[in-house]
């Protein structure tokens, strides 16, 4: 298969914008993590709060990764800006990424080229704060007789959150509604979805659009994944899986690690076929030459991947890619921060890569701004692809008692603490891996060649 340019970059993180400060937050080594606030749940944290794992309707944990301080301007697109202010942040994020990998590609205001441009995102099937303000009424309509009965009491009557924003019937379309929403306001092709894949959704997003890229039906593409879900439902699901560290303790790749941090944000690549981008003279941030994927149902827990499932992503993107593990200078790790997922990652790694006697350096951005969920991996390709064109590895930040042994893959050797220069001059080559619900396995290979810079 032809390897797959990546000519746009945008992210909007926790305390990060755009690609430009999410680099800079990292080679500060910035923890963007922080409480959960009234403005993000829709009620005070208290109410909700017990620290005692297990309890029903409570969370007990409050850290996590937050959109905050962003202004967004519905006049920007084409769209009347009545209806996009009446759209969640699902939408609004959406078309605030796509328009700025749009303009990092330099394809900004070229008709001909965006109309046979098509857009592909991975979105969280889960509720969002607009879609449950619009169905509240539902909710209490068919509610309200039932709890009324239990209680004995025919005159309960349960309270609503008050809000004063009109809210669009549009926000009930959360899993398909946002791609579509981009697609008009950009004027691109009829090619536009959405699709969950769970943690791995952004590269399975990828590898879609690669298939629409080699197969002629588009001559660019969008792709990408947002984690906007409703923030109270999440810390509930979350809460209720006990996937949140019960000792406090997030630390990816770290033995005293206990569970993972939940957050939100988006990130977009654009994408192109490599040929017709050297063709036409584009920025190439750097190339997709391999993309495996696997699904094969969850390992001993929900939140614990199966090792062979990533052991069949490795083989399948190197077998694509041509390339021998040995070439990878450096990977970054899903590692959520739950102990048998990492371990299970670190078994994975070490059985495959060990095998090919290939010690790459090894790291995770989740250290800086928690796990994004089903955008997970556009925080990784954003990092990795900065990380190239800057000639640094970032630090994994927080990792004081690293797991693994000192003699395997992923160890206290390999894993990079500290920020450092990277070393290998030439072509480089990174590998990023995902892992979702039931058994969404990803593991994508990009390379950036020498003279190639973001």
């Amino acid at each position: 298969m032809e390897k797959i340019a990546i000519i746009g970059l945008s992210c909007l993180f926790p305390d990060a914008n755009n690609p430009e400060e999410f680099w800079h937050n990292l080679t500060d080594e910035k923890d963007s993590t922080s409480d959960i606030s009234v403005a993000e749940l829709g009620v005070d944290p208290a109410i909700f709060y017990d620290s005692n794992k297990g309890k029903p309707e409570k969370i007990y944990f409050l850290k996590g990764g937050f959109i905050r301080n962003f202004r967004f301007d519905a006049s920007e697109y084409n769209l009347p800006p009545a209806l996009v202010e009446s759209l969640d942040n699902t939408f609004k994020w959406s078309l605030y990424a796509a328009k700025q990998a749009i303009v990092h590609s330099g394809y900004w205001g070229n008709k001909s080229a965006l109309s046979k441009c098509g857009v592909i995102l991975g979105t969280l099937a889960l509720p969002t704060k607009a879609s449950n303000q619009l169905f509240a009424p539902l909710y209490q309509q068919t509610i309200n007789p039932a709890i009324g009965e239990l209680l004995q009491n025919r005159d309960f009557d349960l309270a609503g959150i008050p809000s004063n924003t009109k809210v669009s019937p549009y926000n009930a379309m959360i899993s398909g509604l946002p791609a579509a929403i981009v697609s008009r306001a950009f004027s691109l092709s009829g090619t536009h979805f959405c699709i969950d894949a769970a943690c791995s959704s952004a590269f399975y997003s990828i590898k879609l659009a690669s298939h629409y890229l080699w197969s002629g039906k588009a001559d660019m593409m969008l792709a990408g994944a947002i984690s906007c879900a409703d923030p109270l439902f999440l810390r509930m699901l979350f809460s209720g899986i006990q996937g949140y560290p019960e000792n406090g303790i997030s630390r990816p790749l770290d033995k005293a690690s206990r569970g993972l941090i939940t957050s939100e944000g988006i990130g977009m690549v654009m994408l192109k076929r490599y040929s017709d981008a050297v063709r036409d003279g584009d920025n190439i941030l750097a190339t997709v030459c391999g993309n495996g994927l696997s699904n094969d149902g969850k390992g001993k827990h929900l939140l614990s991947p199966n090792a062979q499932g990533q052991t069949s992503a490795y083989e399948r993107a190197y077998a694509e890619a041509q390339l021998n593990p040995t070439e990878i200078d450096y990977l970054e790790c899903h590692a959520t921060g739950t102990l048998l997922g990492d371990t299970t990652e670190c078994n994975s790694v070490e059985g495959f890569f060990g095998q090919h006697q290939a010690k790459p350096l090894v790291g995770s951005a989740k250290t800086n701004v928690g796990h994004l969920l089903v955008a997970a991996g556009m925080v990784g390709i954003t990092k990795t692809i900065l990380s190239m064109s800057h000639n640094v590895i970032p630090a994994t930040v927080g990792v004081s008692e690293p797991i693994g042994n000192d003699d395997t893959v992923i160890s206290s050797q390999s894993i990079v603490t500290k920020t450092i220069p990277w070393q290998k001059q030439g072509t480089k080559h990174v590998a990023l891996s995902a892992f979702g619900f039931g058994g969404t396995n990803s593991h994508l290979i990009l390379e950036q060649e020498q003279g190639e810079n973001a």
